[in-house]
């Protein structure tokens, strides 16, 4: 029989759009400024003990633009399981053109999860992680491609199955000035994983004067051997730049209980808060 290993770096991963380094290390350093994210989750404010989890990410570059240097942090609380991870990042940035870059990531770090053996949840263990990535860019476009994870587990003798999530995720979007004081930040995501159907978000964020945000993802797809409930849902930002350095932003998204919770007939939504520093900003961060 298989191990399991639970709950990894989904949140990580589904933060991606304000976060793109959460999926991809190649990113690590694209916006040249040194900036810091942090993001507190709470699922199910009705329900007591239920999910809630912090995120930390920072990144910047060093020689010029050249080299992107990055560390991101979680801490996840799910009912009676925790898990932490602590990953680090380094990207080199090519100039392809005067128009386009693209960025070679690595990503390493660890990883502290509960582990099963098909029967019984054990005590925490800490479980090496390693990823690639690449991100091409323009002023205008980007698209990436990344495996975040390339490690298979094993807890004894057995590969850990099922819960260690090893995705596939190529991405792409970009940036388009409707008018002198809207902007369109259009993004589309494929998630592909074994044993899974594949995943599709899409969606757009829109600026307006460069102060306030509004968007709108969605995602189809997902179920586990084509057999399980997808995870089909919708996200809804609101974002707000606060002077230079700050901005601040609060997501809700609509989404299934875990089974431990699919008793609750009550609201099921997941509230996310997000403060965003950058010391030194050159400009606008689209991205």
């Amino acid at each position: 029989m298989n191990g399991a290993a639970f709950a990894q770096r989904e949140v990580l991963y589904e933060q991606y759009v304000q976060n793109p380094m959460a999926i991809n290390p190649g990113f690590t350093g694209v916006r040249e400024d040194f900036n810091m994210t942090a993001m507190f989750r709470r699922k199910w404010f009705n329900i007591q003990n239920s999910p809630t989890s912090q995120t930390f990410a920072a990144d910047g570059t060093v020689a010029d633009g050249k080299f992107g240097i990055g560390f991101q942090a979680l801490n996840d609380q799910t009912s009676y399981f925790t898990t932490t991870g602590f990953v680090g990042s380094f990207a080199f940035h090519l100039g392809l053109s005067d128009t386009w870059k693209l960025g070679l990531g690595a990503q390493g770090g660890i990883n502290v999860l509960p582990v099963s053996d098909g029967t019984l949840i054990s005590n925490n263990r800490a479980l090496g992680s390693f990823g690639l990535g690449a991100w091409l860019r323009s002023e205008q476009w980007y698209l990436g491609v990344s495996k975040p994870e390339l490690l298979s587990q094993k807890f004894g003798d057995q590969a850990l199955g099922t819960f260690y999530r090893r995705p596939l995720y190529i991405t792409a979007g970009g940036s388009h000035q409707l008018s002198e004081d809207v902007m369109m930040l259009p993004h589309i995501l494929l998630i592909q994983e074994k044993d899974h159907d594949l995943r599709f978000d899409f969606g757009s964020r829109f600026w307006f004067k460069e102060k306030v945000g509004l968007g709108a993802s969605y995602r189809v797809g997902g179920g586990y051997n084509s057999a399980s409930a997808k995870v089909d849902y919708l996200q809804l930002t609101v974002e707000a730049q606060v002077g230079r350095n700050v901005r601040l932003g609060y997501f809700y998204s609509t989404r299934q209980a875990e089974q431990i919770y699919a008793q609750y007939s009550g609201p099921k939504g997941i509230h996310e808060l997000m403060l965003k520093f950058i010391p030194n900003p050159k400009g606008f961060q689209k991205f």
